[in-house]
């Protein structure tokens, strides 16, 4: 699933594999400039769970503290909560 947060885009993913879904995480930043290059990160096999769901959920979890230790960002008001008010689901045509 893809999210939009903090002028990133978050692809979160669960890959099947030996009886567990493992979380994954690209993290992609672009830019309008022609000029700029793109920047992406990837993260594999974060942990393992029994259900996609779990997996993709701690995948997208993981990318937004991975955004805000890097970018410095201080949106979160509950370190609990995963709600924030510049993340929404992203309409980005795939590549």
């Amino acid at each position: 699933m893809k999210y939009e947060y903090g002028g990133w885009v978050i692809d979160a993913t669960a890959d099947f594999s030996l009886g567990q879904f493992f979380a994954h995480a690209r993290i992609i930043r672009t830019s309008p400039d022609d000029d700029v290059d793109t920047e992406m990160h990837i993260e594999r096999n974060l942990a393992w769970f029994e259900t996609e769901d779990e997996a993709i959920e701690l995948a997208r979890q993981w990318a937004i503290e991975w955004i805000d230790a890097r970018d410095d960002h201080s949106t979160m008001t509950d370190p609990g909560s995963l709600a924030r008010q510049n993340e929404r689901p992203a309409k980005v045509p795939a590549r």
